[in-house]
C-alpha cells in the first residue's frame, strides 16, 4: 500500500459529506463521519453506481442507483438493493482504505 496525499484539507470535508477523488484512473470516496474520515472505493459493487453521488447517514452510505447500503468504516454490505441484509444478499463488500491527516491534509493508503 502507498499513502497518497489528497490535497483535501480536513477542515473542508464537513461531517456528513462525501467527496470523490481520482487516483490513476480509480475513484475513491472520502466520507466524513463526525471527527473521522473514511475512504472507500468509489464504485458500487452491485452495478457500478457512483458512490460519491449517494447519501451518507452516520456510517451508512447508500448507492444512488439501486439503494445498496455499505458501512464506510468496514465496507460491509448492510442491505442489498432489495433491502436484504447479509448473508442473504448477493452484493460484495466495497473495498476500504486507511486514512490519516498529515499537516492538515487527508491522505489515503491505496494499493
Amino acid at each position: 500500500m502507498t499513502w497518497k496525499r489528497t490535497e483535501v484539507p480536513l477542515d473542508t470535508l464537513l461531517p456528513g459529506t462525501l467527496r470523490e477523488l481520482k487516483f490513476d484512473g480509480s475513484r475513491v470516496v472520502l466520507a466524513r463521519v463526525g471527527p473521522l474520515v473514511f475512504a472507500v472505493d468509489g464504485v458500487c459493487t452491485h452495478m457500478g453506481g457512483p458512490l460519491a453521488k449517494g447519501s451518507l447517514s452516520g456510517r451508512r452510505l447508500t448507492c444512488p442507483l439501486h439503494g445498496t447500503v455499505f458501512d464506510v468504516g468496514t465496507g460491509a454490505v448492510l442491505a442489498d438493493p432489495l433491502g436484504r441484509a447479509p448473508p442473504s444478499g448477493a452484493v460484495r463488500p466495497v473495498p476500504v482504505y486507511a486514512t490519516r491527516v498529515v499537516e492538515g491534509l487527508i491522505e489515503v493508503d491505496l494499493p
